[in-house]
Formats: C-alpha cells, sequence, structure tokens
C-alpha cells in the first residue's frame, strides 16, 4: 500500500516536471520562433567595405553600431571587409554587393556630381560637411546624389588632407618639380597637380600606395592623419620627411548603394545616421592627428600660405572647366564655405 502511494506520488512528480518541461517549451519556444520570424522579416543588405586592416579595421568597427542601428530600419546589414579598395567597387559594380563604402575616388564613378566632394579647397572643414550632408538629405536634391541605379547613402568624414614629403627642406609649390608624385587611383586633381608643377606622375593604388612612399618610389603623397599610423607612414617619413600642415581639402569617405537592390528608403536613413556621428569621426581624426609627432609637422608662412591657395583654386577651377567636376556641386561647396568665411576672398567671386 505504502508502495503504492510513493509511486503514485513518483508518477505525479514526474508527470509535474513533465508539464513544467511543456511550459518551458511553449514559453521559451515560442520566443526563439518570433527571433526567427523578426530575422526572416530584415531586408538582407550586403554592404561591401573597404578597410585597410580587414576585418578587425576602424572602418568595419565603427560600421557594426551603424548595422544596429539599421535593425530599427528593417535592414539586416551584412558587413564584408575588403583590403583591397578596387576589389571592393568590382564586387558592387558585378551585383555581389548591395552597398559599398569607399574613398571619394572610387566613389564618384558611380554618382559623377560626387567627384567634387574631392576637389581641393572644395570642402575645407567639419561644418561645412556637416552642411553639405544635410543639404543633400533633403528631397529636392535627390537627383543629385542619384545616378542611374546608384546612389550616394552617407559620406563619412575622414579629416584634412595633407601632403607628406619624403624631403622637408623646401616645402614651397616649386621645389616639386620634377619629384616622383602619387596619382592614387587615377585621381584627377593629383594628375591636374602634376601637371602644372611638372612633377612626376606615379599611379598607385591604396594597396601599393604606403609601401612606395615607405621605400622611397615616391617623393611626395597626399593622405590624411589616419594614413601615418594606419599605412605606416613614418617609416616613409624617416628623419629628413615631414607633413605640411596645410588643409588642401577635408576628405570624406562615401556609401553608396544600388537602388535596384535595396528599400526605397534606405539611402535616406543611411544619410541621416551618417550626420549624427560625425562627432564620433571627428575624435578619431583628432586622435590619429595627436599621434603624429611634432616634428613632422611643417608649418607654412603667410606667403607659402598664398601660393598653396593659389593652387589648390587653379587646379579645382581647371577640373570644372574640364568638365571633371559638376558645375552646380563646385557652387554649392562655394556657397557653403563662404557661409562659414563669408571674408574670404573667394567669396567676391562665385564658382
Amino acid at each position: 500500500m505504502v508502495e503504492k502511494m510513493i509511486c503514485r506520488l513518483s508518477l505525479r512528480c514526474v508527470s509535474g516536471y513533465k508539464l513544467l518541461a511543456l511550459a518551458f517549451l511553449i514559453v521559451f519556444g515560442s520566443a526563439s520562433s518570433s527571433q526567427q520570424v523578426v530575422a526572416q522579416q530584415l531586408t538582407p543588405v550586403k554592404f561591401c567595405v573597404w578597410d585597410p586592416v580587414g576585418s578587425t579595421g576602424p572602418f568595419i568597427t565603427f560600421l557594426k553600431q551603424t548595422r544596429l542601428e539599421a535593425i530599427n530600419w528593417g535592414i539586416d546589414l551584412q558587413l564584408d571587409a575588403y583590403t583591397d579598395e578596387k576589389v571592393a567597387s568590382n564586387d558592387f559594380k558585378s551585383e555581389i554587393c548591395d552597398a559599398v563604402f569607399l574613398t571619394n575616388i572610387l566613389a564618384k564613378d558611380f554618382v559623377p556630381f560626387s567627384a567634387a566632394f574631392g576637389a581641393p579647397g572644395g570642402i575645407r572643414s567639419l561644418d561645412g560637411l556637416k552642411t553639405l550632408s544635410a543639404t543633400l538629405n533633403h528631397p529636392k536634391a535627390v537627383n543629385l546624389v542619384r545616378h542611374d541605379k546608384y546612389e550616394v547613402s552617407g559620406l563619412f568624414p575622414i579629416g584634412e588632407i595633407y601632403p607628406f614629403l619624403r624631403d622637408k627642406s623646401n616645402v614651397s609649390i616649386s621645389s616639386i618639380s620634377g619629384k616622383k608624385v602619387a596619382i592614387l587611383n587615377g585621381d584627377a586633381a593629383s594628375i591636374k597637380f602634376v601637371e602644372t608643377v611638372g612633377a612626376s606622375p606615379v599611379h598607385t593604388s591604396l594597396a601599393t600606395w604606403a609601401g612606395q612612399f615607405n621605400n622611397g618610389n615616391l617623393d611626395v603623397m597626399f593622405g590624411p592623419a589616419l594614413a601615418y599610423n594606419t599605412f605606416e607612414l613614418y617609416k616613409g617619413l624617416g628623419e629628413k620627411g615631414g607633413i605640411v600642415r596645410f588643409n588642401i581639402l577635408y576628405a570624406v569617405m562615401q556609401m553608396v548603394v544600388n537602388i535596384e537592390r535595396v528599400p526605397a528608403d534606405f539611402a535616406s536613413q543611411m544619410r541621416s545616421h551618417a550626420l549624427t556621428r560625425f562627432g564620433e569621426l571627428e575624435n578619431t581624426v583628432k586622435q590619429a592627428e595627436s599621434e603624429i609627432p611634432d616634428k613632422y609637422w611643417v608649418d607654412l608662412g603667410p606667403e607659402l600660405v598664398k601660393e598653396y591657395e593659389s593652387m589648390v583654386k587653379r587646379v579645382r577651377l581647371a577640373l570644372r572647366d574640364e568638365a571633371t567636376y559638376d558645375r552646380k556641386a563646385i557652387t554649392l561647396l562655394w556657397k557653403i564655405r563662404c557661409k562659414f568665411d563669408p571674408g574670404a576672398s573667394e567669396c567676391s567671386v562665385p564658382e
């Protein structure tokens, strides 16, 4: 009798555990199913990201937060790191990617209006870039940032572009005549500069750019402070080199999307999101500048500043007149610069 009672009690206990297990499966199994449904509802967007360091690099790391934000838009942003920018660009053209993250030099091939964003002296400050980005995100500006099936979906600041020299003993524009100057990915501004000063062009890419400077195949190259440590440019600067503290332009990275392969409002959402993160990127730029030893910075006197400014404007307007840069884009950038510095001499004559 006692054994039967124990058995009944045991069976009741077993039944209780079964009920508890069943309840667990119902509750947590349903939650798992819900998560799967949510994941299935997200639209996948393959994002090919050029990052010189690869999957652990600064651009990929920065964009991981963007990936989280995109979930709120119903997007599963799938980040794929490329250490070769040209491969990323070609994969985007081949529709292996739905979106791509590139330097302005290559991104302009998809949306020609944006070529002017890399014009010498075109963008000179973070505030100017913020104004440009906000302007381009206005619904009336969509035709400016869209070309065929491509659209600029975000501008990301990477800081001022400076001349890097292997020999800082003479930094005048005329002293560059005959020297080997980097032409990065066929950059039109660098080509025009070389033609104007009579330098020797050396065509290069981001895959070989730093190595050529570091081993002496280049005398002059142009880059942001971020490049100093990322590409180990201190090796090329050595004891004789220097970085001219002259802001040729405030450079940007671009995100471009194939509008046939992403949701209709994705590009606008990305442009708005990019604006909210300018502060983070500016802090990264300032940190990079602070890491450059003082011995490398070369400050220009008033006369040399005028010489550099004259060359910057000469190159920019020449490329505008040759239709390399869109006239509307050049005018827009001129208006933005003069908004922040209305007393500048250039503001008396519209571009």
